[in-house]
């Protein structure tokens, strides 16, 4: 099954800087399909996570922070749509931060962000090795990112992406599993 890799703080305030397109077409050996979401890649060929790794490490110019989990983890995730019958506020977004690795702390959730007042993320869960919640945004300015929130809870590396690009990885994996080339694969 294929990997999706989620590439953390890239094309980002005009740091780490690099061409989406580009680097897919780099890694074509591994079957790289940039989706669109900055720094979000879907990984077709088999490929263990250290090799994947190693291969963007040397395709960038600059050292990345990235999760990377397997196709499967993803489309099961989107098939339990963790996000059904949640009052999303008008003004938010739902969102999942890709965890990279297990978490070294287990705070007691929900976590809102900030602690008083209204907040502006809240951390509801972890599903696999993701961890899911909604984001509003704050009345008054000031900008939290679920990174900061799921990284300061859990004591491990994350990258964020909102729910509609969870989806939309969801149905490339699904149309990947289905095309006539990975039919013939499996064989």
């Amino acid at each position: 099954m294929a990997h999706v890799v989620f590439l953390r703080a890239a094309n980002v305030g005009g740091k780490n800087v690099f061409r989406p397109a580009q680097l897919a077409v780099a890694l074509a050996d591994l079957e790289v399909v940039n989706v669109g979401a900055a720094g979000t890649f879907v990984v077709r060929a088999k490929a263990s996570e250290a090799a994947i790794r190693r291969a963007i490490a040397a395709a960038l110019p600059f050292v990345p922070r990235l999760a990377v989990v397997s196709g499967e983890e993803v489309l099961a995730l989107a098939k339990r749509r963790p996000f059904r019958g949640v009052a999303i506020p008008k003004d938010g977004r739902a969102w999942a931060a890709a965890m990279d690795g297990p978490p070294t702390a287990s705070p007691k959730l929900p976590i809102a962000a900030p602690a008083t007042g209204r907040w502006s993320v809240r951390l509801d869960r972890v599903e696999g090795a993701f961890a899911l919640g909604l984001f509003q945004r704050k009345l008054g300015g000031g900008f939290i990112f679920p990174n900061q929130v799921v990284e300061k809870a859990f004591g491990v590396d994350a990258t964020t992406r909102w729910w509609e690009t969870i989806e939309r990885v969801a149905a490339l994996l699904e149309n990947s599993a289905a095309s006539p080339a990975a039919k013939r694969a499996r064989r």
